[in-house]
């Protein structure tokens, strides 16, 4: 069988595994954004052995919900959490075909509650959970720079962030920077690049465990596609190539919080984004791999499928790639 079609056939399976994980209406996770950070960072190409890269990337969101329930007594009102995440996402690759990826987030949390009296406002920053990804190539073209591969994915997050602190008299778990877990997750991902442009496709599901402060963020499955091609191969002008606009296709599926022992109805469901992105190779260092900026904005394609009170804006971000 033709390379290609094998892998049509590998990504083909994998989608109807991922449809066989669909969360049940007792899981969720509120903290999982949606898209692929790995492809953010590194794009369509696998690391080859022994290569290190490094991705800084800052990210920011505003979403609003009904307010958490407090002893079992649900207030009128809404949240407002308008958060950042400044990640460092280190992948090294010791030996052929697996890369292993640390990511050390340093997160800006605020939440602003708004009951039908009264309006209160809470930030915390500091060190959040650490998380490792392997990936194993297990199909790929040829040794190095595969133009058609796919790899297999083991995802693992400890509690390293403060999960328990108060503040402002209050221990609020949207506000927490961790969230007191061991959570663990499974994923396919594959890409094919063609002389115009770079497909990719990646299914992804985390199990997450029970938390601190009595709350839980259930488990989610994620879905992305994507698409980049040099910009000077579009126009026709060579020299722009150091630009490659890109669009992604960014699903997100999950069901309920439990907080306290009960369902948090305003937390949940489905929701799709269309994600238009620009890297940009940077003239410095120049050599088989340069360093490069991508920038992003995650646009919400419709709210219906959430679940509750529940209203998310879009979702910005920058980073930086560093390979050595």
């Amino acid at each position: 069988m033709h390379l290609g079609h094998r892998f049509a056939a590998a990504l083909g399976a994998a989608l109807a595994l991922a449809s066989s994980f669909a969360p049940s209406d007792t899981r969720a996770c509120s903290i999982c954004q949606a898209g692929d950070p790995l492809y953010s960072g590194f794009g369509a190409t696998p690391l080859e052995a022994s290569s290190f890269s490094l991705y800084l990337e800052i990210q920011g969101w505003r979403k609003t919900s009904g307010l958490l329930p407090e002893d079992g007594v649900v207030e009128k009102g809404r949240e407002v959490n308008e958060s950042q995440i400044l990640s460092a996402y280190l992948s090294w690759s010791p030996l052929d075909r697996l890369t292993l990826t640390l990511d050390a987030p340093w997160r800006f949390n605020a939440v602003i509650e708004e009951p039908e009296e009264g309006r209160s406002r809470s930030t915390l920053s500091g060190f959040g959970d650490l998380s490792l990804t392997a990936s194993y190539v297990v199909l790929r073209n040829r040794p190095v720079l595969p133009t058609t591969w796919v790899d297999l994915r083991l995802f693992g997050k400890a509690p390293t962030g403060q999960r328990e602190q108060t503040v402002d008299g209050k221990t609020d778990p949207h506000l927490q920077l961790g969230t007191g877990s061991w959570d663990w997750g499974v994923g396919i991902a594959g890409g094919h690049r063609v002389d115009w442009g770079s497909f990719y496709l990646s299914l992804f599901y985390r199990f997450n465990g029970a938390g601190a402060l009595d709350y839980r963020y259930g488990d989610v499955a994620l879905v992305n596609l994507a698409f980049d091609t040099p910009l000077g191969h579009v126009v026709g002008v060579p020299a722009l190539d150091f630009l490659t606009p890109g669009v992604e296709l960014n699903f997100r599926y999950a069901g309920e919080d439990i907080s306290e022992g009960a369902r948090y109805q305003d937390s949940g469901g489905a929701i799709a984004y269309v994600t238009p992105t620009l890297r940009i190779r940077l003239p410095w260092l120049e050599g088989r791999r340069p360093p490069s900026l991508r920038l992003a904005a995650q646009l919400p394609f419709g709210q219906t499928w959430l679940q509750g009170e529940q209203h998310e804006g879009v979702t910005w971000s920058a980073g930086v790639l560093l390979p050595f």
